[in-house]
Formats: structure tokens, C-alpha cells, sequence
């Protein structure tokens, strides 16, 4: 193999090396000459060579993105943090390129490979990995169940283990929540069986079982050790992570193509409300939508029972999501729903505070059943090359019921501000609960108002 590469120039040359890149290919030295020269070339596309000094990541991400450094294991060797459950799947995407979030990983891997180096000429023995420590606390579907995040993971599981292979000691998985198995599910296609056994999930004990791995003193208080620098997390070392303020966001941010998604106008004044049937628990909802200008309340409902009842009441279904208006016209909105119960979901677009202005929302709804083997969106649109459909079922096939609600109480949802299109005068002394006609000026004709003349 070396000699096959003698016309290539490579960031090592040793035997380790090259012995690192046969065992990822079981030894067929043909596939492990392929993959190093495609390496080779991606280096130069992404400037790995010099990453660790001639390139500096944004500052959302120095300030945001979870991971660190800090002390080694029981064998040695350099311990790597990643606290996944602090990501802001959605922040990052909105806040930086895939480019950037693409060379912040390999400046990881590159600092992983100089951090074995160090290590090895510090103990006088050839350390080739380093252990992770993948902290899953705060994971959710609501927060992490985003497309674009989920794509951009496992773009970057991939290009790690094909041009980064064996670098793996350990992934010791701690504070796992009860969705990690679902979630497991959608990334391990991506995951080699290689690195499939090298995982660790710790039991609800995970602060005794780590110290089978890692001694109290090369661990952070936080994990059940006894370093403080200068807090428990260790923060001068392990990226905290966090919520990215919207400050961060780009303003060029594309709008995801609307030729695929279905579209209504919910007028002023009303609300719009999709029914899907799920038949299955442990189903996940998801959805995208974009409306064309100005913002839009959302949220989901679960009707009570399985028999369809048109114009139920709200005050009769439960509330899975809450109301929330979005700035939906700005930013594409997405999200997620794990339905621990089968029955009737409902969707619900609500303009009712909107006294002026009608609201185009376009969007997207899929249903996808427990224990399935899951694509990309970007996959889901046309057969892979089996022939077989792709495994994303379209929320129409449950027989979905609309309605659009005129509901004459025009009030904004509890806690929502007063919207920006209220024609009220600031300081108008009718409270939000009165009537909601303007005086003077109202566009709408009087036919039906419930209002008595006296009134």
C-alpha cells in the first residue's frame, strides 16, 4: 500500500498509518488505496493541512457548538466532549453555512489526530484514538427533530468515518432520554458496523459506570469527577452550548421551495385547522411551513377518541403543541411530533388576531411510522435504486379533514401580544376582550353580527 502511494503526499507516513486505513476496509489494500486518494484530495479542497492554524471558525459557532477537549482516559487516551443535547440543531443551521459547520469537523478530527500525537510522545507509546463522551441530556424531538440538522449530521458521520477512519476508541453515551432509541434509529444507517460496537450507552448509574472508563481526576465535576476548571463543566475546555440568539441568524437565508407543498389562505379573522388520523403509537408527526408575508399562530391538537366529529370544539381536544405565533415569513419553520397514542391530530394555522390581513402559509405534513428505516427528505421524492418506495408516508393517505373557522372573536391567543396589524390606537381603553370592531372603519359588513343594535 505505501509503495502503490509512493506518488501521493500524505499528512503521515508510517506504518500506523496506513495500517489504520487497511483496517477500515478488512485489508483489501485496492479500497484502501482508493479511499486515500480521495482523501488526499479532500484534504486540499478543505485545507486540512493547515486548518489548526490558518483557519478560524465563526464566532457562533467558537461560542455555541458543544464539544471540547479534556483530560484522557484509563488507557491513555485523549478525551473528546460532546454534549449533542445542547446543539441548536436549528440555530446552527440558521446562523452559518454548511461549509463552515463542515471545516468546524474537520478541524476536530485534525485536533483529535494531533491530540493522539501529543499524547503519544508524552507517554512514550503510540496512542492512535481518542474516547468521546456523547452527552445526550436535553435531546428531544421538539428541539432536535429538524430535517436539515438530521441531514447535515449524517453528511458529516459519513465524511468522518471514510476520511477519518479508526479514530475511534469509545463513544461512552450518557444521560440518554426514553426518545434515543427512535432517534438512534434515524442515524444508524449511517454509522458503520465498525463504529456501531465501539458505543458505550451507561445506565441510569452513568456517574459510577464512567469511572470505569476515566479516573475522577481527569474528569469534569459535571460527569461525576473531580476537576473544576474553573466549573464543574469545565468550561474553559467543553463548549457549553445552548439556544443561538437569532442576532447570529444570516438574513440570506434561502426559503425552502414551496413547489412541493400544499398551500391555503387563511383569511382574516380565522383559523384553518388539518386533521391526520395516526393508527399507530410512537408515530412521528413532521412538519415545514412558510408563509408569504407576516407571522401566523400554530400548534397541534389531539382529539379525544377515534370517530371523526367536524368543528369539535377546541375546548374539547388537548393541546400537544402549544399555540404560538411564528415569524414564519422570515425564517422557515419545522418541527416535530412524537405521538405517544394513536387517534385524531389536528393542525392549526390560527390568523383570528389578524383584523386586516389574510395569510398564505405553505406546508408540508408526513407521517412516519415507529420502526422505520428513515430517509432523507431530499430522498423522498422519487424510488431509490431497488425499486422500492421510499419510507416517508404523506399525511394525505389518512384521509385528512379541513376547515376554516370564521369564529368572529378576533382576539390574539392568551400571552400574544397585541399584533403589529391591530388598527386600535394605543391608547384605546376597550380591553382585548370587548368588542372586537373598531368603531369606526370596519371593513366587514354587518350581516351576521351578533352584536344587538343597542349594542
Amino acid at each position: 500500500l505505501k509503495a502503490s502511494l509512493s506518488d501521493v503526499t500524505l499528512p503521515e507516513n508510517d506504518d500506523y498509518y496506513f495500517l489504520r486505513w487497511l483496517r477500515a476496509v478488512k485489508f483489501d489494500s485496492c479500497k484502501a488505496e482508493q479511499r486515500l486518494r480521495k482523501h488526499v484530495e479532500a484534504r486540499k479542497e478543505l485545507g486540512a493541512d493547515t486548518i489548526l492554524t490558518d483557519w478560524k471558525p465563526p464566532e457562533v459557532l467558537v461560542k455555541y457548538f458543544p464539544t471540547g477537549f479534556f483530560g484522557e482516559d484509563r488507557d491513555g487516551h485523549p478525551v473528546y466532549y460532546d454534549n449533542l443535547g445542547n446543539l441548536d440543531f436549528k440555530g446552527v443551521h440558521r446562523s452559518c453555512t454548511r461549509h463552515d459547520v463542515t471545516k468546524l469537523k474537520v478541524m476536530h478530527a485534525e485536533l483529535s489526530l494531533a491530540k493522539a500525537r501529543e499524547f503519544s510522545e508524552k507517554k512514550g507509546r503510540k496512542i492512535e484514538t481518542i474516547t468521546s463522551v456523547l452527552d445526550l441530556e436535553n435531546l428531544s424531538f421538539q428541539r432536535h427533530y429538524y430535517w436539515p440538522g438530521i441531514n447535515l449530521f449524517n453528511e458529516l458521520a459519513d465524511m468522518f468515518q471514510y476520511h477519518y477512519p479508526e479514530l475511534i476508541n469509545h463513544v461512552l453515551i450518557i444521560k440518554a432520554p426514553r426518545i434515543f432509541p427512535a432517534a438512534f434509529n434515524i442515524v444508524k444507517r449511517f454509522i458503520d458496523e465498525n463504529t456501531k460496537s465501539k458505543l458505550v450507552v451507561l445506565g441510569a448509574n452513568w456517574k459510577e459506570e464512567i469511572l470505569q472508563y476515566i479516573s475522577p481526576d481527569q474528569l469534569p465535576q459535571a460527569y461525576g469527577g473531580t476537576r473544576c476548571e474553573p466549573d464543574p463543566m469545565c468550561t474553559n475546555f467543553i463548549t457549553v452550548g445552548g439556544d443561538i440568539p437569532p442576532e447570529y441568524y444570516m438574513t440570506n437565508l434561502t426559503e425552502t421551495s414551496k413547489e412541493d407543498m400544499e398551500s391555503v389562505v387563511v383569511s382574516r379573522g380565522s383559523s384553518y385547522e388539518r386533521e391526520f388520523t395516526v393508527e399507530l403509537p410512537e408515530t412521528v408527526i413532521r412538519w415545514e411551513f412558510i408563509t408569504s408575508d407576516h407571522d401566523i399562530s400554530f400548534g397541534w391538537y389531539q382529539k379525544s377518541g377515534t370517530k371523526r366529529r367536524r368543528f369539535l370544539p377546541m375546548t374539547e381536544m388537548s393541546e400537544v403543541v402549544p399555540m404560538k405565533r411564528k415569524n414564519s415569513h422570515i425564517i422557515p419553520e419545522s418541527g416535530s411530533l412524537l405521538c405517544s397514542t394513536a387517534g385524531i391530530y389536528v393542525m392549526k394555522f390560527d390568523n383570528s388576531y389578524s383584523w386586516t390581513r389574510s395569510k398564505e402559509v405553505f406546508y408540508s405534513v408526513k407521517l412516519l411510522p415507529p420502526d422505520t428505516e428513515l430517509s432523507m427528505p431530499q430522498m423522498a421524492t422519487e424510488e431509490d435504486g431497488t425499486g422500492e418506495e421510499e419510507e416517508f408516508y404523506e399525511c394525505g393517505d389518512g384521509g385528512p379533514e379541513d376547515r376554516t373557522v370564521h369564529n368572529g372573536d378576533l382576539r390574539p391567543h392568551e400571552g400574544d401580544p397585541r399584533p403589529d396589524d391591530d388598527p386600535r390606537p394605543d391608547d384605546d381603553p376597550r380591553p382585548d376582550e370587548g368588542d372586537p370592531r373598531p368603531d369606526e372603519g370596519d371593513p366587514r359588513p354587518d350581516e351576521g353580527d351578533p352584536r344587538p343594535d343597542e349594542g
